[in-house]
């Protein structure tokens, strides 16, 4: 027995998008009763319309419960049709947010490694276009879907109990909808799968084209970009117009049907009230159940014109599907911990060795070592040595390719995680904000007591008490406006209100003078009193202020220096 690997994908594609809409399925129900309520006012409107026609037609005044019934069943039904967006609008809401929280926990995971990095095009799209089309679906079907039958039975009813040939007409009409339906969703996912695909590559065009700018107009490649980034508009340009011309194809064919439907009916009931039609058992034709029923007919077809264009809706959907769940991480039990706040760590390496993709030698090979709770260890070595690799596997970043990294503690041993432990590295990270927002990032619900205390623990106080506004001032993308040496005191300040047990420095004094740096050195050995600490260095300062100084070379580590401790 065979199996076909696209239909299996197709299903959990189609599994996953049903489960994507939990978030909003209750507001989307209410919404589709909302829908219902609106088909059943709508219909005593017109019920009022017909009666006002057939007393005007008959020379008399209208009555007001026929006016009252045709403006109270117009009030009603837009009432119900306001609600309805509105429970619409509140499921999309809820069911983009949901799946926009999944993908940044998958593209930031806490406490986990992903061991290939997203596409920054595929990325974006699937965040902020991708997302939509998903809650767009469900925001358009499931209403449709669940009150599709119960408004197709209330009319079919009430056309019943007017004229059931009419009735008659509209059944042998439905019988041919299906067909079409089917039809429009194959049309439908052939374009959908094509526009996706060109979505994707003109993101990923564009995204490089302004990553890369410098660097292709450094080397004269403007032109050939441009040529590929017209090809790539034009690709989307081209599939988005078969998208269109699919939807009108298959929505022209339904047109077809539905309009023969009115028709027949139309000629049906005219032909009654002329005289010359009389199907004996069928109810005695007059101008109000005449008029009514033509009134109503199109309401028959209207929930299966929107299930039609759903079919377009959700072969985007499922197209979009793939992309998003490529790209979400499932949470595990390492996503839950909390890091050792303020407790030390001893980091064991047990025959650790790493390997980068497609690289000859291993960077690091075979590494057992030991690094004391409460000591300031020191890494150095070459350029290229590995250090910073050796950083990334004690801090969780990426998993070694053969070994086991472990962080003791009082309460235990566990393998590192994402968020344990504070990292300081050679370029600092401000974001646009205040200074006090960038140093609050270390711990959202840190009160001003704790800032303070980080700030002065950073050495940081000088800087903070010469500004105009204080921590309240405002920092440019990238920290523009401090020095190199403030901005690292920021960070330390981070990482310092963080409380974390192990702290992981990369050329935390790179690019600065001699005095800043024993400044720095001073400032990072307050802030870090009683935790443990890492650092890679080529600077002798920093190596001659450590407890124990090894030497990384030929992917291996030696004990080059250790000091006496109390």
């Amino acid at each position: 027995m065979t199996t076909d690997p696209a239909g299996t994908a197709t299903v959990e594609a189609g599994e996953w998008l049903a489960a994507a809409a939990a978030p909003g399925r209750r507001w989307l129900r209410l919404a589709a009763g909302c829908q219902t309520l609106e088909t059943t006012f709508t219909i005593a409107q017109w019920a009022g319309l017909a009666w006002v026609a057939r007393e005007v037609l008959d020379g008399a005044r209208p009555s007001w419960q026929g006016v009252g019934i045709l403006f109270g069943g117009g009030l009603l039904a837009a009432g119900a049709a306001w609600r309805t967006a509105r429970f619409q609008a509140i499921g999309r809401q809820r069911i983009a947010q949901a799946i926009r929280r999944r993908l940044v926990a998958g593209l930031l995971p806490a406490g986990q490694q992903r061991h290939t990095e997203p596409d920054p095009a595929t990325a974006a799209l699937a965040t902020v276009e991708l997302t939509d089309d998903i809650a767009d679906f469900h925001e358009q079907s499931l209403p449709q879907r669940l009150s599709a039958p119960v408004s197709m039975a209330l009319v079919l009813g009430v056309t019943t109990m007017l004229q059931w040939p009419a009735a008659v007409i509209l059944l042998l009409a439905t019988l041919l909808i299906p067909l079409n339906m089917r039809l429009a969703g194959l049309f439908a996912k052939e374009g959908a799968d094509a526009h996706a695909a060109a979505t994707t590559r003109l993101a990923a065009v564009v995204l490089d084209s302004f990553r890369g700018l410098p660097t292709l107009r450094n080397i004269g490649a403007l032109g050939r970009r441009r040529t590929e980034l017209a090809d790539a508009a034009g690709d989307l340009n081209a599939t988005t117009m078969a998208v269109v011309r699919r939807a009108t194809l298959s929505g022209a064919v339904m047109d077809v049907v539905i309009t023969f439907s009115i028709a027949a009916n139309a000629t049906y009931v005219g032909l009654s009230l002329l005289g010359y039609v009389r199907i004996g058992a069928a109810p005695g034709m007059t101008l109000f159940r005449g008029l009514l029923a033509l009134l109503i007919c199109p309401m028959y077809f209207q929930p299966m014109r929107a299930v039609a264009a759903a079919f377009h809706s959700r072969e985007r959907a499922l197209a979009a599907v793939p992309a998003i769940s490529g790209l979400l991480v499932e949470s595990s039990s390492t996503a839950e911990r909390v890091p050792p706040c303020g407790e030390r760590v001893t980091v064991v390496l047990d025959n650790v060795s790493f390997r980068f993709p497609a690289a000859g030698e291993p960077t690091l090979d075979g590494l057992n070592l030991t690094v004391h709770a409460g000591w300031w260890t020191a890494v150095a070595g070459p350029s290229g040595a590995g250090k910073t690799t050796l950083l990334s596997l004690i801090a969780g970043v990426r998993p070694p390719s053969q070994g086991t990294v472990r962080w003791l503690t009082r309460t235990g041993a566990s393998e590192p995680w994402l968020g344990g432990c504070a990292w300081i590295g050679q370029q600092t990270v401000l974001l646009p904000g205040s200074i006090g927002d960038n140093i609050r990032i270390g711990r959202p619900d840190a009160d001003q007591s704790d800032i303070d205390q980080a700030v002065a623990a950073a050495g940081l106080a000088e800087v903070v008490a010469r500004l105009p506004r204080g921590l309240d001032t405002p920092l440019g993308e990238g920290g523009s406006g401090l020095s190199t040496g403030e901005a690292r005191r920021i960070a330390i300040a981070r990482a310092f209100l963080s409380d974390a047990g192990l702290w992981i420095l990369d050329e935390p004094t790179a690019h600065l003078d001699a005095d800043t740096e024993a400044e720095m050195i001073v400032a990072l050995r307050n802030a870090t009193r009683g935790r443990t600490v890492i650092v890679a260095t080529h600077s002798v300062a920093v190596a001659r202020s450590a407890d124990l100084l090894l030497g990384l070379a030929d992917g291996t580590v030696h004990t080059v220096r250790e000091a006496m401790r109390v």
